[in-house]
């Protein structure tokens, strides 16, 4: 009643998948305001779909994976079908097999695959009930899937109650909010639910058609419950006729809200004992399991034919599985019950579940049995921990070790595992739940223990995006560490190097890298301790915080050629690749570059790790944007931009560093706004040199000196990770008349050169030293950085190279020796798609003497960016399957953006995406990786 816009919002999701479409809906809206009846509604319009049911249930959100598991089960024998790293991750998430953690993003993107495949068939639909009570692992799963959908038959509609703060997972989804009927159709809902008790036999009221629901009553109890439905039908039914008619005052107040509550209760008490024991056993046992509770009935006095009464007035429903009518009841249920009859319910659950098929589950029931402290099953619930984080169930890791601190008989046995369990909470993605854990456990005072206490502050911090206050947390820890465990204080502060680094120039005191690597300095390793690859890279930057980069070169490529060498075996091997990949971009060493960011974007995809693989992807995307292998870079961002969407976040500054390359101004413009906003929201001041970079490019593309100039006013420091925008800024300086900027730059750019004399730098130092000379002393350095990059990996600084060079030769008055290098200069640029800087060649040809006509415009075919990334990737020569994985989509959703690529770009086949390019890594190939 009085929902017909909601329904038509739903039958528009239904017309779209019977088209081919996708859709997702969270339905939203307080207790009892009609959104179950509207999944029922969609079900029951829905003959020609196969229809998937799950229900979030209250005492499963503990249960890692538990609804994940329920929606998943009929297409589980298909799981053989999924690419190796999906297949392995569902099985690790659901126990099947042992291993490490698995990866979420695995676990969303198996579920993809096997809901699409079963979609490819028949449309499905997907209904999620009481989304909000579902176990966060299930839920991140179900919010990665729904963010993927698109052009696959598949419909998913969530029910959340509000408020509900644990349905943040699902924040950022196309949602309806439901509010209480209106005034017509809640009287309407109003009289139906009424009208048994009106009926009744003998009674007399106005009308000619006997008694009738009285005008004020109706309008009382509309206006009290503001048109919520369920307390509607519950009033209508639960008020004597007399009230109903006005012949009898109405309660004060209405039973509304938690009050309906009690309203189950009151009739769960009329109900016979063993019923009322039956039913408190259904509820404390979230399995559903019709054995388990009839194995429990001779210890608890009940046999099958007490649900005969709870059976008749709807309460429950038992087949398969054990289903209450409504979450209330099973909440009224459960919580109705005193305590002593939970424990002893729990008591005869525990008795009855398998220990060896199922320790976990009967692990948790000893501990809602338990009335005292108990360590022997404080110790079987931390076992049942460890078990459920080595599978990666980290909510119910949590709930394991919480429950077993709260039991245990010691203090330091309680503050080891409430730190586990504000770990497990952090690992799963809670940190505030993490931080109200680390706070309890923190009251332990243990030097040892408080500085892992503040070591999982640090990555509590991260999680939060506070680089700062993470890197302030660590530094803490790792002096409380110091006296009592060296090794673990220097492993932690690698970690503090690296947030540090994301620091950047938004660093407070304490806080930036020069304060870590005064406390390493504090730290030294212990005479004869082996090294470790973290030790050597923690020692190389602190010499270079300390004492300057050519005090550092040593250390750095000795720490470099360490991290690319490691076997890979240790958990640090990501953390210490990413500081190793930022050692050598602060060297400029593109070589050392791309094979560090290669090999950890290899281990992270054999590792099915999405986080350390965004990580790799920025800096395999910058390695190939400075090689000016532009589409390359691109698919690295791509990828990277996708993560970042799976996980309901932003990502800008990929996009904002291909578009200044690409001479793309106005989007450029546009990027490097958000750039900034992101960058100062999460503390992160890296992006603001990156961006500053980004200006740099394009303005040096578009002949704007000045502005490229003033693009970077903190400067490069010897830490500094930007040094290869040094001859960019030589350039911009000398172009605009700060000559003695560029002199200095200049210089800075020997001492690079001289710490890492790949071919890169020593180009950047000829063409430094070519735009800084007198004329007549010029030519051989424009010469000589034409040599040394026609020795690098990629076409960007050769084209530079032949660009400046032929400007130069054109203000010589050698109009024929600067075409040569300035069409050279303008063909690479336009293999490379760098337009900008294609147009400053064209222009400067054009003053030569050469014509060579006007640019091609740049046309919009007005692809969305998810077709771009699509289209960018195909004209790369990866196949469907491959898109799909590296933009954590659906094979059918790829081809439906695909078709629609090439209808608007007017193309037929994947070879006329882009033109043939020479640059473009062959797929397969190292480079394409």
């Amino acid at each position: 009643m009085g929902r017909a816009v909601e329904c038509e919002r739903l039958d528009q999701l239904l017309r779209a998948a019977r088209e081919g479409l996708s859709g997702t809906l969270v339905l939203r809206g307080e207790p009892g305001v009609g959104k179950t009846s509207l999944l029922h509604y969609l079900a029951s319009s829905a003959p020609d779909f196969q229809v998937a049911r799950v229900g979030g249930v209250e005492s499963e959100m503990e249960l890692s994976f538990a609804a994940l598991h329920q929606l998943l089960r009929p297409t589980l024998a298909a799981a053989g079908e999924l690419p190796p790293p999906q297949r392995t991750a569902l099985r690790l998430a659901f126990g099947l097999e042992d291993g490490a953690p698995p990866d979420g993003f695995l676990v969303g993107l198996a579920a993809l695959g096997l809901l699409a495949g079963r979609a490819a068939a028949q449309p499905l639909l997907g209904l999620v009930d009481d989304a909000h009570w579902l176990d966060h692992e299930s839920a991140a799963a179900l919010a990665f899937l729904a963010r993927r959908l698109y052009a696959d038959s598949i419909v998913m509609v969530f029910a959340v109650r509000e408020p509900a703060p644990s349905s943040a997972l699902l924040e950022g989804l196309p949602e309806l909010r439901l509010a209480g009927l209106d005034e017509t159709s809640a009287g309407q809902l109003l009289a139906s639910a009424a009208r048994p008790a009106l009926d009744r036999p003998g009674l007399d009221g106005p009308g000619p058609h006997g008694p009738g629901l009285e005008k004020t009553v109706r309008q009382r109890i509309v206006a009290e419950t503001q048109g919520n439905p369920l307390a509607l039908i519950e009033i209508g039914q639960g008020l004597d006729p007399s009230q109903l008619t006005g012949s009898a005052p109405l309660p004060e107040p209405l039973p509304l809200g938690r009050r309906l509550e009690q309203r189950y209760l009151q009739e769960i008490r009329g109900l016979p004992p063993d019923t009322q024991t039956l039913l408190l056993a259904a509820a404390a046992d979230p399995t559903g399991d019709p054995d388990l509770l009839w194995r429990a009935g001779p210890q608890l006095g009940f046999t099958a034919a007490a649900a005969a009464p709870a059976e008749a007035r709807r309460l429950i429903e038992i087949r398969d599985r054990i289903e209450f009518r409504h979450p209330l009841i099973r909440s009224a249920v459960y919580y109705g019950a005193p305590l002593a009859g939970r424990q002893q319910v729990h008591a005869a659950l525990a008795a009855v579940t398998d220990p060896a098929a199922d320790p976990d589950r009967r692990a948790w029931h000893l501990a809602m049995a338990a009335s005292g402290l108990d360590e022997a099953v404080a110790a079987e619930l931390e076992r049942a921990g460890d078990r459920a984080r080595r599978r990666g169930g980290w909510t119910t890791a949590e709930a394991f070790y919480k429950r077993a601190a709260m039991l245990s008989t010691s203090q330091p046995a309680r503050a080891r595992r409430m730190l586990s369990a504000a770990g497990a909470a952090c690992d799963g993605g809670a940190p505030r739940r993490a931080q109200a854990m680390l706070d309890e456990a923190a009251t332990y005072r243990d030097p040892r223990h408080h500085g892992q206490v503040q070591r999982l502050q640090g990555r509590i911090w991260h999680t939060m995006r506070r680089p700062a206050d993470a890197t302030a947390a660590l530094l803490d820890a790792a002096a409380e560490l110091g006296p009592v465990d060296v090794r673990l204080a220097r492993d932690i502060l690698v970690e503090a190097v690296v947030q540090a680094q994301i620091n950047g120039q938004l660093a407070p005191d304490g806080a930036t890298p020069a304060d870590v690597a005064r406390a390493a300095r504090s730290l030294p390793l212990p005479p004869g301790t082996p090294a470790t690859v973290g030790d050597l890279l923690l020692d190389a930057d602190t010499t270079l915080q300390l004492h300057g980069l050519q005090a550092a070169v040593p250390q750095l490529r000795q720490a470099i050629s360490a991290a690319r060498h490691e076997a890979g075996t240790a958990p640090e091997t990501f953390r210490w690749l990413a500081a190793a990949c930022s050692d050598a971009t602060i060297l400029a060493d593109d070589i050392a570059l791309h094979e560090l960011a290669w090999r950890m974007e290899a281990q992270a995809r054999e590792q099915g790790a999405a986080i350390a693989l965004s990580l790799a992807l920025s800096h395999a995307g910058v390695s190939e944007l400075l090689a000016g292998r532009l589409a390359e870079a691109q698919r690295c961002f791509h990828e990277r931009v996708a993560i970042e969407e799976a996980r309901g976040r932003d990502w800008s500054i990929g996009p904002l560093l291909i578009a200044a390359w690409r001479g793309q101004a106005g989007q450029a413009e546009t990027l490097l706004d958000t750039v900034a906003e992101e960058a100062v929201r999460q503390g992160q001041g890296y992006q603001l040199a990156f961006a500053g970079y980004a200006r740099c490019i394009l303005e040096l593309g578009r002949g704007r000196y000045e502005h490229a100039h003033a693009s970077l006013t903190e400067g490069i420091l010897d830490g500094s990770q930007l040094k290869f925008v040094l001859p960019d800024l030589v350039e911009a300086a000398e172009r605009s008349g700060h000559h003695a900027a560029a002199h200095h730059l200049t210089s800075q750019l020997t001492g690079l050169a001289e710490a890492s004399p790949v071919p890169r730098n020593l180009g950047f130092l000829a063409r430094a030293q070519a735009l800084t000379a007198r004329d007549a002393d010029a030519e051989p350095h424009y010469q000589a950085a034409i040599a040394h990059h026609s020795q690098t990996r990629g076409p960007a600084h050769r084209a530079r190279s032949h660009l400046v060079y032929g400007e130069w030769l054109r203000r010589a008055r050698r109009p024929r020796d600067a075409r040569a290098q300035l069409r050279t200069a303008y063909q690479l640029f336009g293999q490379m798609g760098a337009q900008g800087f294609a147009a400053r060649a064209r222009l400067e040809l054009s003053a030569a003497g050469e014509s060579v006509g006007s640019a091609a415009a740049q046309v919009d075919h007005g692809l969305t960016p998810q077709e771009a990334r699509v289209a960018s990737l195909a004209a790369a020569g990866a196949t469907n399957a491959e898109i799909a994985a590296q933009l954590y989509l659906s094979a059918n959703t790829v081809d439906y953006h695909l078709r629609k690529v090439f209808r608007k770009l007017g193309v037929t086949s994947r070879r006329q995406l882009a033109p043939d390019d020479p640059a473009r890594p062959v797929k397969g190939s190292p480079s394409a990786r």
